[in-house]
């Protein structure tokens, strides 16, 4: 039987070279300590990040004094001390003796120290090297030169890559005990590893395979017992004899309850519980969660090239989500509280995927747990990201698969990981940054030759993927795999070109704005609070980000009236980025499979590619999310001398619905409205009417726009009561409303009014209702009220409901009409 004893709460620190010890905290970190001691001022303030810089070059020494009972030590056959998490180059003392060193911020590290530990008063050292100083050694003494980006030492070290700064993230290099401590004591056995995968669902029988290793220090005899639970109530039991200090049993579910994605059933989770016997004396136990289903990856040849579709219990999902970095550059003091509301924030917009990006870590538990509970899918990453590796060498080889070994036994049991990935972009960074080819090494090793064989050996129940993207001669191929779309936005090219791609799976596009603009004030002083002035860029750490969002803002909506007119107007053109995206690529199901933007979540307060910024509040694009990722998708597209209404469906069955369409002029005049009922094809794309123009009662006006053309802008004579005209759709189920609307060209281009919008508080609700079309409509409050909407483009004489987490304070509304500057 296993004891654990924790070593986490109040420790020491000091400079190596220093006398002086100071109070720390265990899980915790150098830059979190000094902070709260008052030595160093919060690195997310102005410019304040450059301060941690200058750390880097430190080495550091924690100390942790604990009593040990000797009664204990005679007990117990097996005394460990475990560390889940040291970042990065350690070594470890305990009573003065030298245990070992690690080297590897994503793994544990386990010292067996029954021989050392002594009765009464121990001493636990952890000595840190400057992680900078060493792997500019490490790099310096190379025979190979390695490509990257950011930091040019980052490939030698198995820690965050992130932690050197990325084109969203400041340059806080972490040192410590970032996750916890304790100590092990095992009497006669240990059950280790513990593992449940569903081989196959047939015919209401689930055929599942529980195993686990056995660390045995007895010479009885022992068996294994397994039982798997639901509800307190059991769907089998069976005894098994262990073999070669292993378990291994095969067992049948019938009607089994079966995992699925958010949107597509429920997430029941079963509790399996492994106990040791010698006799009838339990030895151990151990009990765990999982989930029965299964994972597919589809790959088909079609005639656009093959297809890329995750298919659970035989069911194909589109993905719908987005891409997942670390939640903070300071990592310890994420708590599982957060952990669960961010993954709640992405259930709530209509998520069922969240790729874990490769440049960062192996999230915390309650992430996966989370995952599994809300129905969140995960495509995970291994963390190599955007850099050549080093794996000519065989000590970096065996780094790779020690990491790779303890990430899939520690993460393989949640049913919500559905694809190991390989890296991030590397393999795109062969064929078109690099000029690599398909090389052996420079981690390429790792991602087919290590990574495969670990992941097919530990882990059958999960498709693995070289890297993101890949597929086809090409890695970021349109025609296979996944996708990479940056030449939006990066490339300087603007977001209709997203109509023009034909991706299989994007797991990968964006496009950036501000925080929310009380995150602006907390990390600005006054006289900052300018679009283009030092702070402000820095807290764009994207190289030209500002003037990104200036020139795409101007493009598409015109100029700003101040800062504040510039936040929202930058919301305002990411949604509609996003939106044209998705909207695209899901009316092309399953040609498309899946799209997740970039990015979800922020590690810092900054203007970035997020939905949601650092301190959890909502940008329009989290607001968007929820309706161009709802179960039914109304689809407006222009052509064809009209245009043409789609239903897109991710239910799994047929559907009635009703269609509203209506027209009005921007003045908010109604012009034309039609209802019909049709039925919605079962997750599929639905054509639900096509109208030329003049039936929708809009006529034609001559007025000349210009229009660029391949070389030059000329003026094209347009229809302009087209552009004076805004076509919304209702699509209604099951009594739920689903709308979209389009107007016909920018908005900068659009003669709009500015609308009279009323709203009234009734209870925990705001109630809005506008005159005329009004798009791009904020409600801000003083306080940090949750609102389950905003952002809206509003219908004429139509009442918005927004409920409000708690009393909303001092309620402002506008529109971007009221944001642009009339210049």
């Amino acid at each position: 039987m296993e004891k654990h004893i924790s070593l986490n709460g109040a420790w020491h620190f000091k400079e190596a070279d220093s006398k002086k010890w100071y109070e720390g905290e265990v899980p915790g970190c150098v830059q979190l300590d000094l902070i709260r001691l008052g030595k160093i001022e919060d690195p997310y303030y102005r410019m304040n990040e450059i301060k941690f810089h200058k750390l880097e070059e430190k080495e550091w020494v924690y100390k942790k004094e604990f009593d040990f009972n000797a009664k204990d030590k005679n007990e117990y056959d097996a005394i460990k001390l475990v560390f889940e998490g040291i970042d990065t180059f350690a070594d470890i003392y305990l009573n003065g003796i030298h245990l070992g060193k690690a080297q590897n911020m994503f793994i544990p590290y386990e010292f067996d120290i029954k021989g050392i530990v002594k009765d009464g008063n121990n001493v636990l050292e952890v000595h840190f090297d400057s992680i900078t100083k060493t792997i500019k050694a490490m790099e310096q003494t190379s025979p190979v030169n390695l490509a990257w980006s950011g930091e040019s030492g980052r490939p030698y070290v198995r820690k965050a890559q992130y932690s050197y700064g990325w084109d969203w993230g400041p340059r806080i290099v972490q040192v410590g005990l970032w996750r916890g401590v304790y100590l092990s004591l095992v009497k006669y056995a240990e059950i280790k590893n513990p593992y449940f995968y569903t081989q196959e669902i047939e015919q209401d029988k689930a055929y599942v395979v529980i195993s686990a290793e056995v660390e045995s220090y007895t010479q009885k005899d022992l068996e294994a017992e397994i039982e798997i639970i639901h509800k307190d109530i059991s769907y089998g039991k069976k005894r098994v004899k262990i073999q070669k200090s292993k378990i291994k049993a095969s067992m049948i579910i019938d009607n089994p309850k079966l995992w699925y994605p958010n949107g597509f059933g429920e997430q029941p989770l079963y509790d399996i519980r492994i106990r040791l016997l010698a006799g009838e004396e339990i030895i151990d136990e151990k009990s765990f969660r999982s989930g029965i289903r299964t994972v597919k990856l589809v790959r088909e040849r079609d005639e656009e090239g093959e297809t890329f579709i995750f298919e659970i219990n035989g069911i194909k999902v589109f993905a719908k989500g987005a891409n997942w970095i670390p939640a903070d550059n300071l990592l310890p003091r994420l708590t599982k509280e957060d952990y669960y509301e961010y993954i709640r924030l992405a259930k709530d917009a209509n998520m069922n995927m969240l790729r874990i990006w490769g440049g960062g870590i192996y999230e915390d538990p309650a992430f996966y747990d989370a995952c599994d509970e809300m129905g969140i899918m995960v495509w995970q990453d291994f963390m190599y990201a955007c850099a050549q590796y080093p794996d000519q060498f065989e000590w970096f080889q065996e780094l790779a698969k020690e990491e790779a070994e303890k990430v899939i036994l520690s993460l393989r049991n949640h049913p919500s990981i559905v694809l190991w990935c390989g890296n991030n972009e590397n393999n795109w960074g062969f064929h078109s940054w690099w000029d690599n080819k398909d090389p052996k090494y420079l981690g390429n090793y790792i991602y087919k030759e290590i990574l495969p064989k670990v992941c097919a050996r530990l882990d059958p129940s999960r498709p693995y993927w070289v890297s993101s993207p890949y597929g086809g001669e090409d890695p970021n191929s349109e025609t296979e795999g996944d996708r990479h779309q940056w030449n939006v936005w990066s490339g300087w090219v603007d977001y209709e070109e997203y109509t023009k791609d034909k991706g299989r799976f994007l797991s990968e596009f964006g496009f950036q704005s501000m925080p929310d603009w009380k995150t602006v004030l907390s990390y600005t002083a006054p006289g900052d609070r300018k679009i283009l002035s030092p702070v402000m860029i820095s807290h764009n750490k994207m190289v030209e980000g500002m003037e990104r969002l200036i020139r795409f803002m101007v493009g598409h909506l015109g100029f700003p009236k101040d800062l504040k007119s510039f936040v929202y107007l930058s919301q305002f053109n990411q949604a509609e980025a996003i939106k044209t995206g998705v909207e695209h690529w899901r009316s092309r199901k399953f040609k498309t499979a899946g799209t997740l933007y970039w990015q979800f979540n922020d590690c810092w307060p900054v203007a970035s590619w997020s939905c949601i910024d650092y301190y959890k509040r909502k940008k329009a694009l989290y607001h968007y999310s929820k309706k161009f990722y709802a179960e039914i998708l109304p689809y407006i597209k222009k052509g064809d001398g009209g245009i043409t209404i789609y239903g897109i469906s991710d239910l799994t069955c047929d559907e009635e619905v009703d269609v509203a369409i209506k027209v009005f002029k921007l003045n908010g005049e109604k012009i034309a409205e039609k209802h019909l009922k049709t039925k919605l094809i079962a997750n599929d794309v639905t054509k639900i009417a096509h109208y030329q123009i003049e039936e929708l009662n809009i006529g034609y006006r001559a007025k000349e726009m210009p229009r660029a053309i391949p070389g030059c802008t000329l003026p094209i004579e347009e229809n302009g009561e087209l552009l004076n005209s805004v076509i919304y759709v209702e699509i209604i189920a099951n009594e739920k409303t689903y709308e979209n609307y389009k107007v016909f060209d920018r908005f900068r281009n659009l003669s709009l009014l500015q609308p009279r919008i009323s709203y009234e508080i009734v209870e925990n609700k705001i109630v809005l209702e506008t005159d005329i079309p009004a798009f791009g409509v904020f409600i801000e409050t003083d306080n940090d009220v949750e609102l389950s909407d905003n952002c809206l483009n509003m219908m004429p004489d139509k009442k918005y409901e927004i409920k409000c987490s708690q009393d909303p304070e001092n309620v402002k509304v506008f529109d971007i009409t009221q944001l642009v500057a009339n210049i």
